[in-house]
């Protein structure tokens, strides 16, 4: 599995058919999934972390979040930092991860 880390809105679906042709790309981004914010948040994490990795696509998107102001909105800081664990998640077992800025990715494993 190839996983792709980026901001919003910074073409990583574009950089994934660009790069990577044939391979088969999520249709969503981690932080496009349900989440129960009374959930245990290792749990929850762990959940959706593994609802991706049985999804069947060879290329998985995650925006990070949390390089940044921490959101004042309970719901929002639990979902920055769920965004956040189950980046960890999928890292621990990509085969591939990729920085993409504009465009560009850059190999960080």
């Amino acid at each position: 599995m190839i996983l792709l880390l980026s901001g919003k809105y910074q073409l990583e679906s574009e950089f994934g058919r660009r790069h990577f042709p044939g391979l088969s790309l999520s249709e969503r981004n981690a932080d496009q999934y349900d989440f129960d914010e009374e959930a245990d948040i290792d749990k929850e994490a762990g959940r959706i972390a593994e609802e991706m990795l049985t999804s069947g696509y060879d290329i998985l998107f995650c925006h990070i979040s949390g390089c940044g102001v921490v959101p004042v909105d309970r719901r929002e800081r639990y979902h920055s930092e769920l965004t956040g664990r189950i980046s960890c998640i999928l890292a621990k077992k990509a085969d591939e991860v990729w920085l993409v800025r504009a465009g560009i990715g850059e190999r960080i494993k």
